[in-house]
């Protein structure tokens, strides 16, 4: 009767501390945090700061003589011509022409070529005079009464470029945060919690779009970051 009792104290005795062990592990196991992950937008529209204009045109002559002249005097009116809109050669620069032989080219017409050599010029603008570019492209033809025909196409557009970006990039990114916060604060508000501390955030891309369909000199930026808060 006596071992009975030892064997069932001994028994008691270790359910107790196991129970014991086990609670002091409950204890020690991390709970998950509580997050919520949100995205806060920001958005600007600037003024663009650069406009670029590849101001193309070509040169035919048979006597590559009679063409370098062309070249240069024709350059040399294009240059002036700029120069009447407020346009210097820091605004500017001549590339090298390429030059075409037509001579050697085996799939040319040799009966129908009018021009043995031609020569395409450009002239490449590049400046943040946005207002005066603009104005000289609009009055190329102008050039055509001194016997130069400025290329139209779509390699010769101008286009316009925002170039002060890492000096709104802080701004707009504390603006997303903070979009991204309030965001987090009504999901919080909803659930009967409270916003703590980042737990993690990431920035997405700096886009830069146009404004508008033939609005290239006003520019759309736009950045999103996902930040993702504790949730008290």
């Amino acid at each position: 009767m006596k071992e009975i009792k030892t064997a069932v104290l001994a028994a008691s005795v270790s359910v107790i501390v196991s129970s014991v062990i086990i609670s002091a592990g409950l204890s020690g196991v991390a709970r998950p945090d509580r997050t919520v992950s949100v995205r806060g937008l920001a958005e600007r529209e600037v003024d663009a700061d650069l406009a670029v204009w590849p101001l193309t045109f070509t040169l035919g002559s048979n006597s590559l003589q009679e063409l370098q002249k062309s070249i240069l005097e024709k350059t040399e009116t294009v240059q002036q011509y700029l120069s009447e809109y407020g346009l210097s050669e820091q605004d500017y620069t001549v590339q090298a022409p390429s030059i075409t032989d037509n001579s050697v080219n085996p799939y040319m017409d040799k009966e129908r070529i009018r021009y043995t050599y031609l020569a395409k010029t450009v002239l490449l603008v590049r400046s943040p005079k946005i207002s005066q570019v603009k104005k000289a492209h609009a009055d190329s033809l102008k050039l055509m009464s001194h016997g130069i025909a400025v290329a139209q196409d779509y390699d010769s557009s101008i286009s316009f470029e925002f170039t002060g970006l890492n000096s709104i990039k802080p701004e707009m990114i504390a603006e997303a945060t903070k979009n991204a916060r309030t965001a987090a604060e009504q999901f919080a508000l909803d659930s009967g919690s409270k916003v703590g501390k980042i737990k993690r955030a990431s920035q997405g891309l700096f886009s830069i779009e146009n404004a508008a369909a033939g609005l290239a000199e006003k520019k759309n930026i736009r950045v999103v970051t996902t930040v993702e808060y504790l949730l008290k």
